[in-house]
């Protein structure tokens, strides 16, 4: 195999260190490693800022799990916000998503774009380990477009920041990087030069994954050096951290790589167990990829589930408060309608019970008058009759001029027509109708006897309506008689009661 395949190899090794700064500082601030957990975290109110780092954090897990079309729609929503508020650093991790969604698409001249942003934000953050790793990112991706000269630049730039930072994990990250870089350019010797003093840093800070990554770069420059021996030590001491690190993906492409090396030698017996063992890697991370797409559409489909139930929960939970509220609505309707139906009673009992005093007064007032008035016709006439009386005891009734004005006596006596229709008003305010209802009844009657049923009809004794009539008491007798036989009943007072 030539050496630029196994350079490829090589990368496809190294490129899971390719946005392993990305993924570290993101870490920082993961609460749970899952896309649905941002997902469920999108759906909540947050702030636009919040908002966008939310976006920026889904979208590369999104990118992750291949769904490179939504990760990339996130990442530009996010983008527009943090340009508002100026978020440099969360700008920086946005563009490197998007970087990396391209890389992995192989479309180079778009990740080398938003790689340079990325790194332009960086320098704006004025952030040096930042600025150092956006500075190693964009190199690598220079150094996949094959523009060796600038990626090995900005790798010198990075350096000299870590070094004068003294940021140990950072100088172990560029020399790694650079390495892998020197190494796909065919630069077998500065690649091992690069890789060891990245190795001598990783084995000071114990750090198994970066010992294994420089252990095998390593080897394979040696193995492009043709000094196979020296390669397979160094393929051993990385193997040697398989266990530690339980990573399938080392596994295969460590396989990989030796069968690589072993078919070199033109070894082809081991070149042989080499790629069985790559091919059951490689099928059991297809296994584990399968599995684990399961795992996800599964954990898709409850979610569905709980957002349709918790969908229909709380669409009944509205329809029970509108229910609710429409039945409180109701009731206080007819409260008020209850209220309003006993003030109205109310008001009318009232009015009743005012216009049943004002009746009563009335009746009362017209009652008393009536009697007033006959009482006061009464004694006029006991008035006169004293006159009369006192007339006859000095014989003046001889006389004709005592006759004339005996005469004259007995007239006043009698009531006035005028003096009549007003007894007649004030007895139809007490019992209207009654002389009508009386004249149908017996149309026969006379003016006397009508003016008489209406003083029996009040009660008046038999003085009263002497006194009223101009007449004596034996004469009233006769009338009352008279107008009992017209009436035919023997009770007159109650037969009058009930017209």
């Amino acid at each position: 195999m030539s050496l630029p395949i196994l350079s490829i190899h090589i990368r496809r090794f190294i490129r899971l260190c390719l946005f392993i700064i990305c993924q570290n500082t993101l870490a920082q601030s993961i609460v749970q490693d899952s896309a649905e957990y941002y997902a469920l975290q999108l759906k909540g109110q947050h702030s636009p800022l919040e908002r966008a780092e939310i976006q920026t954090q889904l979208a590369w897990f999104l990118s992750e799990r291949g769904d490179s079309k939504q990760a990339t729609r996130l990442t530009f929503s996010a983008i527009e916000t943090l340009k508002q508020y100026q978020a440099y650093k969360k700008l920086y991790q946005a563009y490197i998503n998007l970087a990396q969604i391209f890389q992995f698409e192989h479309s180079l001249t778009k990740a080398l774009q938003y790689g340079k942003f990325a790194l332009n934000y960086a320098e704006l953050s004025r952030d040096s380990s930042l600025i150092s790793k956006a500075m190693q990112n964009y190199a690598m991706i220079l150094g996949e477009n094959k523009q060796f000269k600038p990626s090995l630049h900005y790798f010198g730039q990075a350096l000299q920041l870590a070094t004068t930072r003294r940021d140990t994990n950072n100088l172990i990250l560029v020399y790694l990087n650079a390495a892998s870089i020197l190494i796909e350019k065919g630069d077998n010797q500065q690649t091992i030069d690069y890789a060891q003093r990245g190795l001598q840093l990783a084995e000071a800070r114990k750090q198994p994954r970066q010992i294994l990554r420089a252990a095998a770069i390593i080897g394979a420059a040696l193995t492009g050096l043709n000094r196979f021996e020296e390669a397979d030590r160094y393929f051993k001491r990385a193997e040697s951290f398989l266990p530690t690190i339980g990573s399938l993906f080392y596994n295969r492409e460590l396989a990989l790589i030796r069968t690589q090396w072993a078919e070199k030698q033109a070894n082809y017996r081991a070149a042989y167990q080499y790629q069985k063992s790559y091919f059951s890697l490689d099928t059991s991370l297809a296994n584990q990829a399968s599995r684990q797409k399961v795992s996800e559409l599964e954990v898709r489909f409850k979610a569905r589930e709980n957002e349709q139930a918790n969908a229909r929960l709380e669409q009944e939970l509205t329809y029970q408060r509108w229910l609710f509220i429409g039945g409180m609505l109701l009731l206080g309707l007819i409260i008020v309608v209850i209220y309003l139906q006993r003030k109205q009673l109310r008001n009318h009992n009232q009015l009743l019970e005012a216009r049943e005093k004002v009746a009563t007064l009335q009746l009362q007032t017209a009652t008393e008058q009536l009697t007033f008035f006959a009482d006061s016709v009464v004694q006029k006439n006991a008035f006169i009759d004293q006159i009369r009386n006192e007339l006859d005891q000095l014989k003046l009734k001889e006389t004709q001029g005592g006759d004339e004005l005996v005469e004259q006596l007995n007239r006043a006596c009698m009531l006035t027509q005028a003096q009549w229709d007003d007894f007649r008003i004030k007895f139809e305010q007490l019992h209207p109708e009654f002389i009508d209802r009386l004249l149908r009844q017996v149309p026969s009657l006379t003016d006397t006897e009508l003016k008489m049923a209406c003083m029996i009809r009040l009660h008046f004794s038999p003085g009263q309506m002497a006194g009223m009539l101009g007449i004596s008491a034996e004469s009233v007798k006769k009338n009352r008689y008279r107008l009992r036989k017209k009436i035919v009943t023997e009770d007159l007072p109650a037969y009058l009661s009930v017209i």
